[in-house]
């Protein structure tokens, strides 16, 4: 974790400690969005992951392998517009 003087890895910008942040997690047609700790850059907006947070992402992804955890909470649905129509 970072205090509020150091500056971002990346781009030399200012580190804004201990946010709460949400992270996409994507498993085959499954989205997830999860909540973490982070340092976060004001500039760039690079995440810096608390420790654990990356294991609570890996927990979600083998989570949606099964398909959509058991009472998780719709919230919407995706569309890929990758493609033009």
């Amino acid at each position: 974790m970072m205090n509020a003087t150091e500056k971002c890895l990346l781009c030399g910008g200012t580190v804004e400690p201990n946010r709460e942040v949400d992270q996409v997690v994507r498993e085959g047609d499954n989205v997830a969005l999860v909540r973490v700790r982070a340092d976060v850059c004001r500039d760039c907006h690079e995440v810096l992951l608390h420790p654990g947070m990356a294991t609570r992402m890996v927990r979600a992804a083998e989570a949606l392998r099964d398909g959509p955890p058991q009472g998780a909470a719709v919230v919407g649905r995706v569309y890929d517009l990758r493609t033009g129509t």
